[in-house]
Parts: structure tokens; C-alpha cells; sequence
């Protein structure tokens, strides 16, 4: 028996105003549909007996009509090939408002495809194998109650439990999303064990124990798991013996660049450690670039724009600030800059946890970048 086991593919994510030119699509939202096809073609050049897709289909639970398009066409193309597929919903692709439906639906209805995405427990059936799924569940208190429900097959050769969200077990597998559900110890809630438990949610490949692992995503959807290898899992059983081979997805790189410098260090010196930086970076990569106990008057000086043109190969370059903790309140008046520049020393300035002052760099710079383009500027 030979099955493969991915998740938290996101179709549809997109950051960055960055487009192709040749195909006018957002590059970032092009990286997802790229590993889904490495990942597609995979199967088709190998198949399994099985595909169990954990969760995370789509990055909403409203995708667009192009994401939507690119999933049928994967899926479609799988399912003709006679390889069964089963999928859930994660909490990313999961409406809050049950009544409104939910693409899975429609995916459900093409050959070979099975869909758990009601919030409640469900179990298939693929020949010898039975798989039992538990979704992204409205609450809690539905999840525990979908664990609850689940009765192995005794008649089946193998039973697979496949679920999504933060296994609590020694270690808690937490994506710190507010949406994320906890998953308890099954086996130990059921006094039962599966031959195998398949895990959506967690973007790191990860073994929770000898027969339960999360497959990891197939692309970084955060500058917090530059160091995840993206991926996924080709599970099989030889003699009654369980062996799981992780298969890297190329995904675009993240650059980690931190520089500290020295208190008597002026721009020009700045400017010079990062030339040396960039000459490192990898072409097309997402550059997060952390400048650390740098003086407060020494950033607002800082050329933003040259910044970025010594990183013109990378896709985009994305910035945090750490101020020196006994830089004073003093500031000298310079000259204005662009409406980017002025937006990201307005926040510098502010009184903010550094988690919210690099969330709000992010939106703004978007919105302004989004703006400017959109006028010609």
C-alpha cells in the first residue's frame, strides 16, 4: 500500500505587487500554483494507491474562479488516472457561515474525489482502506465531538485518520492563527490506534510519533518559516512496516539578512554591508532584511530607495527595525521623501510591539505600492 500525503497547498495566496509580465499574475500566487503542479505531476509520473490532501486546499474559503480552475484541473486530471483522492477542509478554506456552501462541493463531484468539509466526521472507504476524516469543525466543542464519533473498521486492511490543525500532544504544533483548532490525543481519547495519521495545518514536516506526521506546505506562506523545507510525504507499509519518504517541492527562497551596526556607523557604512549582502542573494528571492539597535537618526537618514536598488534582483525586500533602547527622543528635520518613505519613518516612530509595527509595514507598503502603480508614479 503506497500513499501520498500533502497539505496546506494555499491556491490562491498572493502578496506583494509584484506581476508577471508575461503571464500578468501576481509571482507569489503563481509560486503556489507552481508547487501544486510539481506535486500533481509527481503522482501522475509515480501513482500511488492513495492521495490524501490534510487541509488547506485554498488559502479562503472563497477562492477565485483562477484558483478554483487550477485545483479541477489537478484534481480532474488525478482522479482520471484512477487514483482515488481524499481531501478535507482546513481552517483557511472552511465559511464561517455553513449555509453559504463551500467549493468542496462541487470538487467532490469529480471521479475518484472524496470530500470531508461539513464539520463533523465522515469515513470513506477506498478499497481495503478505510480513511477517517475529521475537518475544520465550527468549534471546539464540534471537533471533540467529531473525534468522538470515530469507529475503526474492523473489516478494513488499514484505517487512516486524516485532520488538520494543532496536534497537543508532548509538543503543540501551533501556527498561532486565531481560526487554528486543537487536535487531542486521539488514540489515547479513543483507546484505539491507527495505522496512520495524516496532519494538515503545521507548515514543517514534522513525525509526532512513529505513525503520525504533518506533511509540511508545499510553499512559505510567512517570513517565520524561511528555514521550513517545503514538501511532502510518500507513506507506505513493506512487510507491515511503515515508512514515510519526505520529497522536496522547490519554492521561491527567503533571504535572512541581519545587520547590527556599530553606534558610530553612519548610512554610508549601512549602505556599504548590505551591498556586500546583496551580492549573496539569491536571484528572486524574498529578502527579510532586519536592521537591529540601529540609531534612530541613522535609519531616518537612510536612503530607503538605494536600499532597495541594491537588492533589484530579489522579488521584494522585506523590512524590520530594531531602534537602539538608549537612542534619545531627539530627531532633526530632513528632507521629505517619497510617500513609502514617509509612511515606513511615521511608523518607525510609533510606540508599537515589533510584531505589530512589521504587520503594519507590510499592509501600508502594499497599499501604497498597489496605489502608485496603479497611477504611474
Amino acid at each position: 500500500m503506497r500513499l501520498v500525503h500533502f497539505s496546506d497547498t494555499h491556491l490562491g495566496f498572493f502578496e506583494y505587487a509584484r506581476i508577471d509580465p508575461e503571464t500578468g499574475l501576481n509571482q507569489r500566487e503563481q509560486d503556489f500554483y507552481r508547487a501544486w503542479w510539481k506535486v500533481v505531476d509527481d503522482i501522475l509520473s509515480d501513482p500511488p494507491d492513495l492521495v490524501i490532501h490534510a487541509g488547506d486546499l485554498f488559502h479562503t474559503p472563497r477562492p477565485t474562479n483562477r484558483a478554483i480552475r487550477v485545483a479541477s484541473e489537478g484534481l480532474k486530471q488525478i482522479g482520471e488516472a484512477g487514483i482515488p483522492v481524499v481531501l478535507i477542509s482546513g481552517n483557511h478554506s472552511t465559511p464561517r457561515i455553513r449555509a453559504t456552501g463551500s467549493i468542496f462541493e462541487t470538487l467532490s463531484l469529480f471521479p475518484n474525489v472524496r470530500a470531508a468539509f461539513r464539520g463533523v466526521y465522515e469515513r470513506f472507504r477506498v478499497g481495503n482502506v478505510a480513511v477517517h476524516c475529521v475537518p475544520h469543525c465550527a468549534t471546539e466543542e464540534d471537533m471533540q465531538a467529531a473525534f468522538e464519533a470515530i469507529e475503526l473498521d474492523a473489516k478494513a486492511e488499514l484505517n487512516i485518520l486524516v485532520t488538520h490543525g494543532s496536534w497537543q500532544g508532548r509538543t503543540a504544533y501551533s501556527m498561532g492563527e486565531f481560526s487554528e483548532q486543537r487536535i487531542p490525543d486521539v488514540e489515547a481519547l479513543l483507546d484505539v490506534r491507527f495505522d496512520y495519521i495524516a496532519l494538515g495545518h503545521y507548515h514543517r514536516r514534522v513525525d509526532v510519533s512513529d505513525h503520525a506526521s504533518y506533511s509540511g506546505s508545499t510553499e512559505r506562506t510567512s517570513l517565520n518559516q524561511r528555514d521550513a523545507e517545503t514538501g511532502y510525504l510518500r507513506v507506505e507499509w513493506k512487510a507491515g512496516e511503515l515508512r514515510r519518504e519526505f520529497v522536496p517541492v522547490p519554492s521561491r527562497p527567503v533571504h535572512r539578512v541581519e545587520l547590527r551596526p556599530t553606534p558610530d556607523a553612519g548610512p554610508s557604512e549601512i549602505l556599504a554591508a548590505l551591498e556586500r549582502e546583496a551580492a549573496q542573494t539569491p536571484e528572486g528571492a524574498i529578502v527579510d532584511l532586519a536592521l537591529l539597535d540601529i540609531r534612530r537618526e541613522t535609519y531616518l537618514k537612510l536612503d530607503l530607495r538605494e536600499v532597495d536598488r541594491l537588492f533589484e534582483k530579489a522579488l521584494i525586500v522585506e523590512r524590520s527595525v530594531q531602534l537602539r533602547n538608549d537612542d534619545s527622543e531627539e530627531r532633526t528635520a530632513g528632507e521629505i521623501g517619497s510617500l513609502t518613505e514617509e509612511f515606513e519613518r511615521f511608523v518607525v516612530r510609533r510606540d508599537m510591539l515589533p510584531d505589530d509595527r512589521q504587520r503594519l509595514l507590510k499592509l501600508g507598503l502594499e497599499f501604497l505600492t498597489a496605489v502608485t502603480e496603479e497611477q504611474g508614479e
